[in-house]
């Protein structure tokens, strides 16, 4: 490289150098084979000296971001970062977007899903109960526990689609379309509080090593992630999503699992891009993916006929059995229990499936299947002392997506189950805004000021905190407590004022349908607690302690982990949960 630099210097005419490997050997790698100069006038030529024939897609795309950045700026710089990314080109071969997911019991069960390219059909899991596992201790063979995986070649996939960030830095085409290989096992005859490290791939083509512990016996107090709404389009949406998950990994290095309720991507439509998905998977969540299981349902910026969600994730699928119009997307209704919570996994995405109604605002999917899945699920599990729904949509919120068309519908058709089924804690997504809300009298959309207390009063923020409350305490004996807890990326919603949601308000049910109104009176007093925009990548903690749910919310400061704390609250349970009919 020394030579490289001394030329690039000292030579009239710029020189660039890359190391070529020989195509009709196929144990040659990008590092075996002697440098070759080629005039930065041709760099399509350079470019097809490494076609993603040859390599996995998320590597071959690095490479092409360096090669065009080179082409409009051959600053030394930016010649040793092309000729780093030839170093780090992976065989095709390789496993990537890997990810382990809650599916089913978590004292025994554990979900793994993967892609490789196209063509690459075999594939397993490998586990070993040993925290921290290296290499050595997979390659060695003692206690590790292996389970083939099944691969499902996926549809031609829109790689960059309307993600112009990627389509002007790599230079792809927003037409150009890849197919994968997905891969899905289910480990099972796990032992209970666990700790397992795990790797995806088959002999020879391994991934990097991921960590879980399977849930206790007797689960006592345990924390757990919640993050949403990534919208990852760009670099900085990438950026600001990593820094959030390097920040929740350092901060809660002892979280079970992650919740994250949808949005993964932008561009969700038959032109969606793989590429965003990509970047979620490898770059932007993959420091939590690596250490903790994930809890995932959709969004509706993830909705495309794609299904690239459905080939990412490998969650309990028994929901779309038992129904005739399934979901679009596999794995986004399902329940687990973990302690001494019942968890409600649920999308509201595919209600249009069937009948429904703004004018009526019914929904035949919502209050049939929907309703049903949730009384079903409480009556299995009547013990638990708290029930955790978790989706995308809001059924409250106080910012942009207040006046949708869709939250009236929803109201209408879930707040009769949300009452049957004793819903105590309801984490929502979508509003990209921190909102504490009620707890909520399902019959009448009024606060129940009764079961709320230790709130502290602070000066009122416009953007930060509407409301001018921080903290307190939540009793949902009576009634749903209603969290979003902002996002972890960057695309950020401010809350409304009480003047503003007032002139919302209409009881006229033709006006719902405009994305200008809502039909809940008195709107603001519905915010209860800290209400407003941390204008920063955000996370919450969330604890299940023997006497509260303690949330503690936090802003990822920088790319070092550095975090600041600015709400802490709790949420109590004192009666005993009915069951519904």
């Amino acid at each position: 490289m020394k030579k490289i630099y001394f030329l690039l210097m000292l030579c009239s005419v710029t020189l660039w150098s890359c190391k070529q490997p020989i195509n009709d050997d196929p144990e040659q790698k990008p590092g075996d084979s002697t440098d070759v100069y080629v005039p930065l006038t041709e760099w399509e030529k350079v470019d097809s000296m490494y076609t993603v024939d040859n390599y996995t897609v998320p590597s071959h795309t690095m490479l092409k971001i360096a090669i065009q950045t080179c082409a409009n700026d051959p600053s030394e710089a930016n010649i040793k970062a092309m000729y780093d990314r030839v170093e780090k080109l992976v065989p095709k071969e390789e496993p990537y977007n890997m990810i382990a997911n809650i599916n089913g019991d978590p004292h025994t069960r554990m979900g793994f899903c993967w892609f490789t390219n196209d063509g690459i059909t075999e594939g397993e899991v490998q586990i070993i109960a040993k925290a921290d596992a290296t290499e050595a201790d997979f390659d060695a063979g003692n206690g590790v526990i292996t389970v083939p995986a099944t691969a499902t070649q996926t549809k031609a996939l829109r790689y960059t689609g309307k993600a112009q960030y990627i389509v002007k830095a790599s230079g792809i085409l927003g037409s150009v379309r890849y197919k994968y290989m997905s891969h899905k096992a289910v480990a099972t005859n796990l032992t209970p509080g666990t700790a397992y490290s795990w790797r995806v791939g088959y002999q020879g083509h391994r991934s990097p090593i991921g960590h879980f512990r399977t849930e206790d016996e007797n689960q006592g107090e345990y924390s757990f992630i919640y993050m949403s709404d990534s919208h990852i389009m760009n670099a900085q949406y990438i950026k600001e999503a990593r820094r959030c998950a390097l920040a929740a990994v350092k901060t809660v290095p002892e979280a079970k699992f992650c919740v994250f309720p949808g949005d993964f991507v932008e561009d969700g439509d038959a032109n969606n891009s793989e590429w965003e998905w990509e970047r979620w998977f490898e770059e932007s969540l993959n420091p939590v993916i690596m250490n903790m299981p994930m809890a995932v349902t959709d969004g509706n910026h993830d909705d495309s006929p794609n299904i690239n969600y459905t080939y990412h994730f490998n969650t309990d699928n028994e929901f779309n059995y038992t129904i005739t119009n399934k979901p679009q997307f596999e794995g986004i209704v399902y329940n687990f229990v973990y302690g001494d919570v019942l968890f409600l996994v649920f999308s509201m995405q595919d209600f249009w499936r069937e009948p429904y109604k703004y004018t009526d605002m019914t929904s035949e999917y919502l209050t049939d299947h929907i309703s049903y899945w949730f009384r079903k699920s409480v009556t299995e599990n009547p013990n638990t002392k708290y029930r955790i729904s978790l989706a995308h949509f809001n059924l409250f919120s106080g910012s942009d997506h207040s006046t949708d068309e869709e939250p009236p519908l929803f109201r209408a058709c879930m707040l009769p189950t949300m009452k049957a089924c004793e819903v105590d804690i309801a984490l929502q997504g979508h509003d990209h805004t921190y909102e504490v809300i009620g707890p909520v009298n399902p019959d009448d959309c009024t606060p129940i000021l009764s079961a709320i207390s230790d709130v502290e009063e602070v000066d009122v923020d416009r953007n930060k905190n509407m409301t001018g409350k921080k903290g307190g305490t939540f009793c949902t004996d009576e009634g749903t407590f209603y969290f979003i807890g902002a996002t972890c990326g960057h695309k950020r919603y401010y809350p409304h004022s009480r003047e503003r949601m007032e002139s919302d308000y209409t009881d006229d049910p033709s006006k719902l349908s405009d994305n200008k109104h809502h039909n809940v009176n008195n709107y603001f007093d519905l915010f209860t607690g800290m209400f407003g925009q941390p204008e920063a990548p955000s996370f919450t903690k969330i604890t299940v302690k023997d006497d509260c749910i303690e949330f503690n919310s936090y802003t990822a400061d920088d790319d070092e982990g550095n975090v600041t704390l600015f709400n802490t609250m709790r949420v109590v349970r004192t009666q005993p949960h009915g069951v519904p009919n």
